[in-house]
């Protein structure tokens, strides 16, 4: 009986010291996961925290969006856009719904379209937006 008083005192007396060596790490900022970096695969449009997408998407077909006219850029960098060309793709996302969005941007990434970079952070800014509604929701 004293045994197992003891093994149950020992289990009690390392969860206690866990638990409180998990506060201390936390109030000191260090996190309990290390964050994970992964390299940008092949035709992201820039704004990674919104193209996070599983390796078997780009298999799949492509949806449009009524933005046909966009495959005429296909495999053009992001900085070879003209603010004219850029204002063509501010056009097509500020007339979707903001649930077809992200659809939208996976679609452009599976059609090897690059967003120009004079849309990149105010799409990127949108998107974020979109999320924090959704969590909040």
């Amino acid at each position: 009986m004293t045994s197992l008083l003891v093994f149950i005192g020992l289990i009690i007396f390392f969860a206690l010291s866990v638990y409180i060596w998990n506060i201390i790490q936390r109030k000191k900022g260090v996190s309990d996961v290390e964050p994970t970096v992964s390299a940008r695969p092949d035709g992201c449009c820039g704004a990674h925290a919104v193209c996070e997408h599983p390796s078997d998407e780009l298999s799949q077909k492509p949806d449009y969006f009524d933005d046909e006219e966009l495959d005429r850029f296909k495999h053009k960098h992001g900085h070879e856009y003209s603010d004219e060309e850029a204002e063509e793709f501010k056009e097509v996302f500020y007339t979707m719904y903001d649930e077809e969005k992200t659809l939208w941007l996976r679609s452009l990434r599976m059609r090897h379209i690059s967003l120009p970079d004079q849309v990149k952070q105010e799409i990127l800014q949108v998107m974020k937006s979109i999320k924090k509604e959704q969590k909040s929701a």
